[in-house]
């Protein structure tokens, strides 16, 4: 993502951190988009569509960031099921990533890296799947989406936590270094600083923490097999997933995870 002036053209501020995404570094680094757990994020954005309202048969949807495009397709597939008309607009930096978006999201209607098309636009729902941790001057980047969109939906990688911090311990504090090189992750968030970051640019109407050990330890996909081979890290999903389950008050703050969010807009009527 990057840093947005009012013209939507790109900060300079942003710096060799945005380059990644321009110069094809993530999509290297990150081959699959993140497409294999659009299944496990999209279960749990569904519940929260049932909290959102829709005035008119006619809805428009804006995929902020969104890598393949495939969870904005499941949302898009789920509000048709219900009988709205529905047309989605995507927008990122990567014409790779906006090239897929096209192609998989049969809604969509506009693809594009031009922030300042998009804040022209008006919206019933924007999604912000994992996005803001990537943009240097996200509070900016909410406050136009709140401008523009009547509800939006987050999803925040919760990054400092009991375990991410004996991690960071144990790998010599190199492991939010590499966040940053490999995942392009600017700002690290708590369950805390990411529900108050939401209130801050919006109304926050529903969230969950999500089974996130559940979904690393009940996945196919070779990585997380190769995750759950490790002992060490075997033994951390099961005890997270302990956690999760036994002690779930507390788990935002104790293990790896993310936070959903679904947010009225402040300044456009429902």
């Amino acid at each position: 993502m990057k840093n947005i002036n009012e013209q939507g053209s790109v900060s300079p501020a942003v710096g060799e951190v945005s380059d990644i995404y321009r110069d094809g570094t993530y999509l290297r680094n990150n081959p699959t988009l993140h497409g294999e757990d659009s299944a496990y994020k999209f279960a749990y954005i569904r519940r929260l569509l049932t909290r959102c309202a829709f005035p008119e048969k006619s809805v428009r949807v804006l995929d902020v960031g969104g890598g393949g495009g495939i969870i904005a397709a499941l949302v898009c597939e789920q509000l048709a099921q219900q009988g709205l008309q529905v047309e989605c607009h995507a927008f990122d930096l990567s014409p790779e990533m906006l090239a897929q978006q096209r192609a998989n999201n049969r809604f969509n209607t506009l693809a594009t890296s031009d922030f300042g098309e998009i804040r022209r636009q008006r919206y019933d729902l924007a999604l912000l799947i994992d996005v803001v941790e990537h943009i240097p001057d996200n509070g900016l980047v909410a406050d136009d989406i709140d401008r523009i969109a009547r509800q939006v939906i987050y999803n925040i990688p919760i990054e400092r936590n009991l375990l991410d911090w004996l991690r960071n311990l144990y790998m010599k504090r190199r492991y939010y270094v590499l966040q940053t090189a490999s995942l392009g992750h600017v700002h690290f968030y708590s369950y805390g600083s990411a529900k108050r970051f939401v209130r801050e640019h919006h109304q926050p109407v529903a969230s969950i923490f999500p089974d996130y050990p559940g979904h690393l330890l009940e996945s196919d996909f070779p990585d997380y097999v190769v995750q759950r081979a490790n002992r060490l890290r075997g033994l951390e999903l099961l005890l997270s997933r302990f956690i999760y389950r036994r002690l779930k008050p507390l788990a935002p703050w104790l293990i790896q995870g993310s936070l959903f969010i679904l947010a009225d807009s402040r300044s456009r009527p429902r």
